[in-house]
Parts: structure tokens; C-alpha cells; sequence
């Protein structure tokens, strides 16, 4: 496959560094915009994610569809997702925001908690959008967390773990940024005292946001009457493996890390990380094997999902859609 060459970047020059480039990314975008439709799209264990669709500018079903998934604490409001969709819609796409299970639209609607290893969500999500678009061209993008499990669903339907679905030879190409492939290195590098506030931001948004009907649980409740954890390593080893039926975080992030199956993935795939992306080290990358048709892109700044260029532009959308719109 012919090399991808991605646009340019040139970094703000007052987002210097991983930290300052990671915050930026944060930021809330300048406006939103309201779904044409809403689809609740029910998971086999009675949990539901939730399908924000924007049609293309001529409101046609013929034209490509692409679904974006999410990092650990967005859902289809964070400023990455309503800018793709704003961008790709305007270029005759048709988007589906996908809220995974507890997130966003989907909050109330599960009892289980999303995690790293969800790939079955994401399956279940672009079932839904093959069986709307059945003749059409797909593709997916993943963020941080998302780009983790759509990276695993496709690992796995390569190495004939998962069973293939008859959409999959549409699934044209996929994106991933900045993905936490390797979960044991993730959570090694998690533990620096340098990262402690990236810490307690995921942990509160975490905690913020579990769904009324997790929090009934007893197993919830007995977790959280320990204390709020002050790691993720600890938040995953006492909260998110047991509630999710692990043994702990070790047996967590051995089974769920896309990093396993990387190297089975027979999709047409761009990695899109930094090498100073505080939350995600770059030997994740580095050290993984990748297939052929799997393009790796690695910056030297951009930190974690920002890719914050001059006059505050967001390079990592223009990457974005140089790559799903390659012929």
C-alpha cells in the first residue's frame, strides 16, 4: 500500500510540550451540533449504547459512513468528536457518534461499566450503521480509550477469534488516535508522580459519571464504601476488573490490551500518536508489531489527542479526514 503522507504540523507556539498540548484538548469547541437521529442500540447483555447520526448535506443513505468512538471519560459532546463530525458531515459523510455504554446519551441505559476490552460495543454499534448503509463504504475512527477496542475488534476478527461479520470487507479503513494499546505499560507509566493529576481527573470524571444502576450494586457499593482510589491502576484493580468480571488489573489489562492482536489486523489502519503524549508512552508504538497495511504516525509533540497547530487549528482533524477520504 502506497505510504500515507500526512499534512504538515506545525505546533502552537504556546502549546509547547505533551502537558500543555494534552490540556488544550480539552478545551470545549465553539459550538455544538444536534443529531438528525438518535438510535438506542441494545447489547446482547441488556446494557445499550446510544448512535448519534448526522446525515450527509444531501441527506442520501448512498454516500460513506463513518462511525467515531470515544475516549475514557468523552461521549459524542467532547470537542474531538463534535469537530470530526462537523468536518466529515460538510464533505458528504454521514457520522454516527457512538455514546458507549454509561457514557453520554447512554448513562442510564447500563449496568455494566465500559472498558478498554468492550470491542463487542463496538461491533454491536457498526452492526447497527452496515445494516442502515448496506451498500455503502464504512469506516471508524477511535480516540484514546475507543481506538483501543476498535483496534482489538479488528486484531481479533483477523486472527479468527471473533467471528467475522458479513460488513467487514466494507470496513474500507480505520483511524486510531493515540490508543492505549499496551494497558500494563499505560498503567506502569500512570503511576509517576508526574501524573498525578491526570489521576485525579480521570478518577473524578469516572466516578462522576457511573450509571444509577451500577452504583445500586452491592460489589459498588461495598467498593466505594473503601474510599475513592488514587490511581488508576488502583480505580481499575478495585473497581473496573472485578465489576467486570476479572480477576484484577493484572488479568485486566493481559486479556484487553489491543497490543495482543495488532499484528492480525487486516484492516487498512492509521495509528496516529506523539511521542510526548504524557498518558500513552510512545514505546506502546514502537514496540508493537504492525501489519503491513497498518501506517504508523508519530510526531514529535501533540500530546495526548491535542495536535494543537498555529492559530490554534487542530491538525489531528485534518489528518483525520486526509485519511478517510484517500482513494
Amino acid at each position: 500500500m502506497k505510504p500515507f503522507v500526512p499534512p504538515p504540523f506545525k505546533p502552537d507556539l504556546l502549546m509547547r510540550g505533551g502537558h500543555l498540548q494534552t490540556l488544550a484538548s480539552l478545551r470545549a469547541p465553539a459550538e455544538q451540533i444536534a443529531p438528525v437521529h438518535q438510535h438506542v442500540v441494545e447489547l446482547p447483555d441488556g446494557d445499550a449504547i446510544v448512535l448519534h447520526e448526522n446525515a450527509a448535506v444531501d441527506g442520501g443513505q448512498s454516500g460513506p459512513a463513518v462511525a467515531l468512538f470515544h475516549g475514557l471519560s468523552g461521549c459524542h459532546g467532547s470537542p474531538y468528536m463534535v469537530r470530526l463530525t462537523m468536518r466529515l458531515v460538510s464533505l458528504g459523510w454521514t457520522v454516527y457518534r457512538v455514546d458507549m455504554r454509561g457514557c453520554g446519551a447512554a448513562r442510564d441505559l447500563a449496568r455494566q461499566l465500559s472498558h478498554a476490552g468492550r470491542s463487542d460495543d463496538v461491533l454491536a454499534a457498526i452492526d447497527f450503521i452496515a445494516r442502515r448503509h448496506p451498500a455503502t463504504t464504512l469506516s471508524a475512527v477511535g480516540v484514546s480509550l475507543g481506538g483501543n477496542q476498535l483496534l482489538r475488534l479488528a486484531g481479533r476478527i483477523g486472527a479468527g477469534l471473533d467471528a467475522r461479520p458479513q460488513w467487514f470487507d466494507r470496513l474500507d479503513r480505520i483511524a486510531v488516535v493515540a490508543p492505549p494499546i499496551d494497558l500494563i505499560r499505560c498503567s506502569e507509566n500512570m503511576q509517576r508522580l508526574s501524573r498525578r493529576l491526570y489521576n485525579y481527573y480521570f478518577i473524578r470524571t469516572l466516578f462522576e459519571r457511573i450509571a444509577p444502576a451500577v452504583r445500586d450494586r452491592q460489589q459498588f457499593q461495598a467498593i466505594a464504601s473503601l474510599g475513592r482510589p488514587k490511581t488508576l491502576l488502583e480505580l481499575d484493580d478495585r473497581l473496573t476488573a472485578p465489576l467486570s468480571g476479572f480477576q484484577g488489573a493484572s488479568e485486566y489489562y493481559q486479556q484487553c490490551g489491543a497490543i495482543h492482536v495488532t499484528e492480525s489486523n487486516p484492516v487498512k489502519t492509521l495509528v496516529l500518536a506523539a511521542k510526548d503524549d504524557p498518558i500513552v508512552p510512545v514505546d506502546c508504538f514502537t514496540t508493537a508489531r504492525w501489519p503491513e497495511q497498518t501506517q504508523l504516525v508519530l510526531t514529535a509533540t501533540g500530546g495526548h489527542a491535542g495536535f494543537v497547530a498555529r492559530r490554534r487549528n487542530h491538525w489531528m482533524d485534518d489528518c483525520l479526514v486526509a485519511w478517510l477520504n484517500r482513494l
